[in-house]
């Protein structure tokens, strides 16, 4: 079976990751409120991996522009539009609970639908990656990737793996599962064959000079 990583891109209608630039509230007087983020379930260091997270919640964007169809909000926790939605519930065991993705001025940024939901299908990366043929490294305990192959055995439709560096902790997905997402329109995305793609770790800096179209042919983090 033929592997391909999902990987962020940065552009000026999304940036890479939701975690600075959006925040979920459960309502519309939570959102209005003065609470302070850090004290939400969701994002507390305690509580933000298992708690219940809000239906029909609200996430405020710092950008109206901003037009995503998959991305991170905090630790495992992620919205989708309702294309990728239709997608993902295939092939993962998940809540997606309703959310209104809004402005500061808590205004829908579009008609489209959006959902949160929690990913928990981490794998060892012992049991997924061909070790004979791929390149990595650890790093203070954190698994660091170069070059990656999977495993033929493998029959994974879409998963994690655990302990990997922030910067490279991302979706892996099978050919079914690409094929399904490129029927649909997104343009926050890029797919990426697993063996050939182009990691970063979180000690690399040298990005940060390079051009947009030279930041998105490396995988970033979703």
């Amino acid at each position: 079976m033929n592997y391909f990583v999902l990987s962020a891109t940065q552009s000026e209608n999304c940036p890479i990751s939701l975690v600075e630039d959006a925040i979920l509230y459960s309502d519309k007087e939570q959102a209005n409120s003065s609470i302070e983020p850090g004290s939400l379930p969701w994002y507390s260091y305690k509580t933000s991996g298992d708690c219940e997270l809000p239906k029909n919640g609200i996430l405020v964007l710092k950008s109206k522009k901003t037009k995503m169809s998959f991305r991170n909000i905090n630790k495992n926790i992620y919205v989708v539009n309702e294309h990728f939605k239709k997608i993902l519930q295939n092939y993962i065991n998940a809540d997606f609970l309703n959310v209104n993705v809004v402005s500061e001025k808590l205004e829908a940024i579009d008609e489209k639908g959006y959902f949160i939901f929690r990913f928990n299908n981490l794998v060892n990366y012992i049991d997924v990656i061909d070790l004979n043929k791929s390149k990595y490294e650890f790093s203070e305990g954190a698994l660091i990737l170069e070059k990656v192959q999977i495993l033929e055995s493998i029959n994974e439709n879409i998963f994690k793996i655990k302990d990997i560096d922030p910067a490279q902790d991302t979706f892996f997905i099978s050919e079914i599962v690409k094929n399904g997402i490129e029927k649909i329109e997104f343009n926050d995305i890029k797919i990426h064959i697993v063996s050939t793609a182009k990691w970063r770790d979180s000690d690399d800096f040298n990005v940060m000079f390079l051009e947009e179209n030279e930041v998105n042919e490396y995988v970033w983090p979703i």
